[in-house]
């Protein structure tokens, strides 16, 4: 049998070059054939494809009820990312098509760009490029803090958010976290205290949204919780834009909470605005996610908001790891029809 390996929104040249020279050292490559593709895989064109056995996506492609349905003659799909919200995990294991994520490639990556961001807005940094670039050289509004002696609260304290503790840890900060599973070796190492989530919006100067996105996470931070954060917190989000009620945010700003600022690299409606930048408009988008997406906007009104645009795993090494993690699954189902490890999703 040979083997129709397809990867979709591949744009650098680079990684495709990469994938075939590390495929090439693995067995079984003789009985494929691959292809790589800049869009994103979904229900508008999973027809086209419907003769592919194995399909590698990333975050834009949306595996849906009708995407499986299409996907006939597929028995792998790789993601070459740790959420799998954008996959419909439940209806791929009915059609005995194997889900696998990248659980672990940007742990560190992720941790460095929410760091990043929240010295960004500690430190007013957005302001002072923004005044600077209108000739604008005066210290108001520039005033920041120290980091040093602050307390962060880190909500999800899986890979990335040891990660978080590590580095917050390390520049002698105070740390508060909640997760379904308490990690002790994060409370022997780095004197994490854990809590219950109303204790930590309460008590934490950064706040830091790290947990992954399922039907127990959407809109964790709403409009009743979100006003017991301290009037000066940060507020970072780098995991998943519905985790996050936006007219929550919209609120507390309104009512002079978070006024140390909000970073995100994720958020509501950002498929929509991607769509926009494009000059696109997608009929699979509901009233309500136009309307998210609009909200969302209405943040950059505020000075010290910083949007990223879902960047925090993207390195040269993060990818590279990427690269590794897919072709030694790929590699693994050619020759024994098995992955490597056993993946666990959240649904």
């Amino acid at each position: 049998m040979v083997w129709k390996i397809g990867f979709f929104e591949i744009e650098k040249d680079w990684e495709k070059e990469l994938y075939l020279k590390k495929l090439k050292l693995k067995e079984k490559l003789e009985d494929t054939e691959i292809y790589f593709y800049e869009e994103a895989l979904n229900e508008n064109n999973a027809k086209e494809f419907k003769d592919l056995n194995i399909i590698i996506i990333h975050a834009e492609s949306k595996i849906n009820s009708t995407v499986v349905e299409n996907l006939v003659n597929t028995k792998l799909l790789i993601t070459r990312t740790t959420g799998t919200d954008h996959i419909d995990i439940l209806n791929c294991e009915r059609r005995g098509i194997l889900v696998a994520n990248c659980p672990v490639y940007a742990s560190i990556t992720v941790a460095e760009h929410t760091v990043a961001l929240m010295f960004v807005l500690a430190r007013k940094l957005k302001i002072a490029i923004d005044k600077s670039k209108k000739l604008d050289f005066s210290k108001e509004e520039l005033i920041g803090i120290d980091l040093f002696g602050k307390t962060i609260g880190i909500i999800g304290t899986g890979r990335i958010g040891c990660e978080i503790a590590r580095i917050a840890y390390g520049i002698g900060m105070k740390i508060l976290a909640i997760d379904v599973s308490p990690k002790r070796e994060l409370v022997e190492k780095y004197e994490v205290r854990y809590v219950d989530l109303e204790t930590l919006l309460k008590e934490s100067d950064i706040v830091i949204v790290m947990v992954p996105y399922y039907s127990q996470t959407h809109h964790l931070i709403n409009k009743e919780n979100i006003k017991l954060v301290k009037d000066n917190a940060i507020f970072i989000n780098t995991a998943r834009g519905p985790i996050v009620d936006t007219e929550a945010l919209i609120w507390a700003l309104k009512n002079n909470k978070l006024q140390g600022g909000i970073a995100m690299d994720v958020f509501e409606g950002d498929g929509v605005l991607k769509e926009l930048q494009n000059n696109l408009i997608n009929k699979g988008f509901t009233a309500e996610e136009y309307e998210r997406a609009l909200k969302t906007l209405s943040l950059l009104n505020y000075s010290n908001i910083i949007f990223t645009p879902h960047v925090a795993y993207y390195t040269k090494e993060a990818l590279e790891r990427v690269i590794d993690w897919v072709v030694e699954n790929i590699s693994q189902f050619l020759v024994y029809q098995e992955l490597p490890m056993q993946h666990k999703f959240y649904l």
